[in-house]
């Protein structure tokens, strides 16, 4: 038995073992040869980059004299494909004569563009640097001596205390500057935050990583993070014809972009079509699903190749990871929409009950009690004189009348459809949201003022555009408290106060589930609104704030690509915003019908904060701080729709909104649609206690529609030791 036992515990452990030391390794695709026909080392390639669309590829050239600096432009007619790289119709555009200069033969050049591609950055390895503004973003071909930011008369190199400036980087809005001093056998990595954005001036050195004992043996060139800042990647480079093996080290950082908190990960051997090469430049694409990797060494290939991989994952080198603010951003707008989707809902039947302010007597309810018992008889008939009175209808809500103090109640459903894009960011790939939901809702006056309940079902499903082609799949309950109350020359404070419960399941491309995550969450909404008319429209100014705060469960998901295990810690946060803007209302009176035409245009401000969430992989047990921004500030939405009522009172109601940002490319289509009825509809509520058999309980409920009879049945024994309980529906018709 025990020899068994240490056999089993032996290869677990060489199982985990095994899984840790493997790594995650590029896949080779194809190589090109971006030299001219007949032409070599034209260009030596040391520095390359791609546009975030994928159609055009810019190389620096490494073996050029001094005075004949020179950028080449690449257009590839298939994005992210260099088979497609148009080698004969390139664009080359010279550096000399702009700026500072670009060193002599045989330098180190670096091309790198700012987060929206309208500045472009070319750095020498002698400390000078050169800036271009684009008008046209990634334009670089239109370069000239009016595009040249003035010499600012520094040299980088002494500026940071750099020895020989391999590659340099920024992070995703430019507030932190990388070097790579890629001095063999005294490899470093310098930080420099900026206290401009995206300003080399304006830079203090705050670390130095050393990354020599990760092994490095030669010169460390280009360096790269992913698109969160939480992994970091630096090549490791050689004149490769002895086909000696170079690296890419890759580390991890706890904290975002910090590289005090980077701890190494692994490396790769680069290998291409078989053989090792040595990673001169290069450069992730298709956000982070390809990498190009380009030599200046002669091979098998030839010389100057450019060399192009897929990867398993989102920035799959030595290892993979979920795109965890992706996924928690997803999470996060989820989260939003819920209380979108309840308080937009319920705002809009404050907008119905405006509109038909003189309509009454939608439903009728009567309630009744029936008790199979003589001791109890006698309480029958007091209890259902009380309730004699209560009738449910929608009144005025807004008018003084006669039936005011009355518990008049009316009655309303809603169904939602929406759909639209967002999270097109630097940090985050875009999401596509479709969401639908169901809400029923009870209103009545007291004094003047409208006090009602609402519950909503809603279905959020997310798919995540990040590579992976995971989806996330919500199911929400809300219920909501409301009020609006009259305030002085036609005006009214709209008030809502709602708590929601959210399951969050999310799903690999075969539709397995692979993390479930539980939320809940508490909101609030309020607007201002004046009546008054404003033009033969209507018109309504009107403001309002938003809040809410969420909390989710800890949870653990189970990577089915990177064979990972993620453990995600308790996460809560506050969203909201607040917004202005203005209401139009234009009745049409024909005969005995209404057509109403309304809508609104409205400017949001989004306030929610920077959200910091944690992440611990089972691979290295490093926990990693994910920071999920905000998708866009600025936002407006507009708002159009009819609503058909006919003398019977039976109502239709359409509504479009559109939500678009302003900062990115983000928006969301919403389409509501609500059906009424103002005819009677008569509905009894019973309860029937028996003690003297066996304590028997029933309730019931019948409504009648027209021909039809809908009944809803449930009994229970009150006391019985063992459950005894049952319910059923019962539909009848005549015909």
């Amino acid at each position: 038995m025990i020899k068994r036992l240490f056999l089993i515990s032996f290869c677990l452990c060489f199982v985990m073992q095994t899984v840790h030391a493997g790594i995650v390794e590029p896949v080779f695709k194809q190589f090109k040869d971006p030299n001219q026909d007949g032409v070599d080392n034209v260009p030596s390639t040391v520095s390359i980059q791609i546009t975030p669309d994928g159609k055009k590829m810019f190389l620096l050239d490494h073996l050029e004299n001094a005075g004949s600096k020179k950028v080449y432009i690449y257009d590839l007619t298939t994005p992210f494909d260099i088979s497609t790289l148009d080698v004969t119709n390139r664009t080359i555009v010279s550096l000399d004569g702009y700026g500072d200069n670009m060193g002599g033969n045989n330098d180190n050049k670096d091309i790198e563009f700012n987060n929206d591609g309208t500045k472009v950055f070319f750095f020498s390895e002698y400390g000078t640097l050169q800036i271009h503004n684009l008008t046209t973003p990634y334009d670089v071909a239109s370069i000239s001596s009016s595009t040249v930011v003035a010499d600012d008369g520094l040299n980088y190199k002494t500026k940071y205390s750099v020895n020989n400036i391999k590659g340099v980087e920024f992070n995703n809005d430019g507030t932190k500057m990388y070097f790579v001093d890629g001095t063999q056998h005294a490899t470093k990595i310098a930080q420099i935050n900026l206290s401009t954005p995206f300003d080399p001036t304006s830079g203090t050195k705050v670390h130095t990583l050393d990354t020599e004992p990760a092994g490095v043996a030669f010169y460390t060139m280009e360096p790269s993070f992913d698109d969160d800042g939480t992994r970091l990647y630096i090549s490791e480079a050689l004149n490769n014809s002895t086909g000696a093996t170079t690296y890419m080290y890759v580390y991890k950082l706890s904290n975002p972009f910090e590289l005090s908190s980077a701890t190494f990960a692994g490396k790769w051997p680069i290998t291409a079509n078989g053989r090792n090469i040595s990673a001169y430049s290069w450069t992730f694409g298709n956000n982070g699903m390809k990498a190009y990797i380009a030599t200046e060494d002669a091979n098998a290939d030839g010389d100057d190749i450019i060399y192009e991989y897929d990867l398993t994952c989102p920035y799959g080198i030595v290892l993979c990871e979920t795109d965890a603010v992706t996924a928690i951003g997803a999470q996060v707008e989820i989260a939003k929409n819920v209380i979108h989707q309840n308080s937009s809902t319920i705002f809009k039947r404050f907008d119905w009950l405006r509109r038909n302010d003189e309509r009454a007597n939608l439903t009728n309810h009567e309630v009744k009690l029936n008790i199979n018992n003589p001791i109890l008889a006698a309480l029958k008939t007091n209890f259902e004189n009380s309730l004699k009175n209560i009738q449910f209808t929608p009144a005025s809500l807004k008018k003084e009348n006669t039936n005011k103090n009355k518990k008049n109640w009316s009655h309303w459903s809603h169904v939602d459809v929406s759909f639209g894009r967002v999270g097109d960011t630097g940090s985050s790939k875009p999401k596509e949201v479709d969401t639908w939901g169901v809400m029923y809702g009870l209103d009545k006056l007291v004094n003047s003022k409208i006090f009602g309940y609402a519950f909503r079902y809603g279905i959020d499903q997310v798919d995540l555009e990040d590579g992976s082609s995971n989806e996330l799949e919500s199911h929400t309950f809300s219920f909501n408290m409301y009020s609006s109350v009259p305030l002085k020359r036609q005006s009214n404070l709209n008030l809502l106060l709602g708590v929601s419960y959210l399951r969050i399941d999310q799903l690999d491309k075969k539709n397995r589930e692979t993390g479930e995550r539980n939320g809940k969450q508490i909101y609030t909404s309020i607007s201002y609104e004046n009546e008054n008319a404003f033009t033969k429209y209507d018109l309504i100014p009107f403001g309002k704030f938003e809040m809410g705060i969420t909390q989710f469960s800890d949870y653990t998901n189970f990577d089915v690509i990177s064979n990972n295990i993620e453990n995600h810690e308790r996460l809560t946060f506050r969203t909201g915003n607040a917004s202005a803007g203005l209401k139009f209302d234009s009745i049409l009176y024909l005969k005995d019908k209404t057509l109403s035409r309304n809508g609104f245009i409205e400017y949001i401000y989004d306030l929610t904060p920077d959200i910091d969430h944690h992440v611990r992989s089972h691979i290295d047990n490093v926990s990693v701080k994910k920071t999920i921004k905000t998708h866009s500030l600025h936002n407006v939405k507009g708002n159009i729709g009819f609503e058909y009522m006919n003398s019977n009172g039976s109502t239709i109601a359409i509504n479009y909104e559109r939500f678009q940002s302003l900062d990115e490319t983000g928006h969301k289509d919403s389409l509501l649609i609500k059906l009424g009825t103002a005819k009677k509809q008569n509905a009894n509520f019973d309860v029937i206690y028996d003690p003297i058999n066996n304590n028997k309980t029933e309730i019931s409920y019948l409504k009648d529609f027209d021909n039809f009879k809908l009944k809803l049945n449930s009994n229970y024994n009150l006391f019985s030791k063992i459950p005894d309980y049952g319910a059923n529906i019962e539909l009848s018709g005549t015909f």
